[in-house]
């Protein structure tokens, strides 16, 4: 794409960097903070495969020396928007986005404004694409109450101002259609990757005793209670424990200890808050299973990262999960704790189904890619650059 003739606003020349951006796909990247997960992986990961596919990037991000390719431009912005910073980074985040980055934008002149999270300009001078990961804090209002001005008004006010919106999973493409009221036509469903290099079923793996593993927080969209209530049925009288890494909100903490306790398992249970990074694909080799019962997910990426390990997966019949594993894992009815329980009884004792779900969830992960996520954005950029 040649870049429009450069001027500002005084009808001077542009400088070599304005006339250098010019054209440039501009990247708000305020969500990826001081110790990346979730989002923050995604929105780096995303911005790597648009680089390695030749694209021109202008990436906004308060974290410059996480940020560098070929093809790439990095704007530093203020740490004061970084997710680690609560509520009051994310109101700021919102009001830069408005502000600053409005102005940067105008200053910068790129083609195109694509937002990682639903955190976009509202009447934008140019074409925006904006992401979706999900809307849990609408199906859990009790515990997101300071989100859900933010959910009900601003994103579907930034959805209505974006020539395209990407859903990370089909199940997150429905909650955009029928909360936000977004025409389906206007969304692109593009499935995360995973970080091929770490998760395989080769390196160290952690021993001992079979055990059932779970990696998260500790919410009740996770449905942890309904978890040990299961994994206590189904390991009566069988050598297993249940390993859990993750933690949360001091009530949900406090409920959790308080369930293991009363059924009795706690000398069985594995707790800790966090699985070092460098660890978790040894604790996913060693996992006799992966349980994700969750109520509700966005995706689902710990259930791809043990597949990708080649662990064998029970997970929910709900929302994206089935998107994720296909029929490489065992479905379970999540508000049923004996549906559950009889599928951790069948994988603890049955080996051959335990290989057999093994080898599925290999050929499963497979399937999904950055590179191919990377693709599908450039697909949706591209498609929204074009004239309708």
């Amino acid at each position: 794409m040649a870049p429009p003739p450069c001027t500002t606003s005084s009808g001077t020349g542009c400088s070599t960097r304005d006339m250098a951006d010019s054209g440039r796909i501009a990247i708000n990247a305020a969500i990826i903070g001081e110790r990346p997960t979730g989002l923050g992986i995604y929105a780096l990961e995303i911005i790597r495969a648009l680089d390695a596919l030749g694209e021109r990037l202008l990436v906004y991000t308060s974290r410059p020396d996480l940020i560098a390719g070929r093809h790439t431009r990095v704007e530093t912005i203020s740490s004061r928007m970084r997710p680690e910073r609560g509520a009051g980074g994310h109101l700021a985040r919102l009001l830069w986005v408005q502000t600053g980055l409005r102005r940067s934008l105008r200053h910068d002149r790129p083609a195109l404004l694509f937002n990682l999270m639903p955190e976009g300009v509202l009447w934008p001078a140019l074409p925006q694409v904006t992401t979706v990961h999900d809307s849990l804090p609408l199906f859990y209002p009790a515990e997101y109450p300071r989100q859900q001005y933010y959910f009900r008004h601003y994103v579907p006010a930034v959805l209505k101002c974006s020539r395209l919106v990407i859903a990370i999973s089909e199940s997150t493409r429905r909650d955009v259609v029928n909360l936000h009221g977004v025409p389906a036509e206007k969304i692109r469903v593009v499935l995360p990757g995973y970080d091929v290099a770490r998760f395989t079923p080769d390196g160290p793996r952690a021993s001992g005793e079979p055990y059932a593993l779970y990696v998260g927080n500790v919410m009740p969209h996770k449905n942890l209670l309904r978890l040990v209530e299961a994994f206590a049925a189904a390991a009566h009288g069988r050598p297993a424990r249940l390993v859990i890494r993750g933690w949360g909100r001091h009530v949900h903490v406090r409920a959790l200890e308080a369930k293991i306790a009363a059924l009795g398992v706690a000398s069985r249970v594995d707790w800790q808050r966090y699985a070092p990074a460098e660890g978790l694909p040894a604790l996913y080799r060693g996992a006799r299973m992966l349980l994700l019962p969750s109520l509700y997910e966005g995706f689902g990426l710990t259930a791809l990262e043990a597949m990708a390990c080649g662990t064998p997966v029970i997970t929910s019949k709900t929302s994206s999960l089935p998107e994720v594993v296909g029929d490489a894992a065992l479905l379970v009815d999540p508000e049923d704790p004996a549906s559950i329980a009889s599928a951790i009884g069948r994988v603890l004792a049955d080996d051959g189904l335990a290989k057999d779900l093994s080898a599925r969830g290999l050929a499963r992960a497979r399937l999904f890619s950055w590179e191919k996520a990377g693709r599908a954005v450039q697909e949706a950029i591209h498609e929204a650059l074009t004239p309708s």
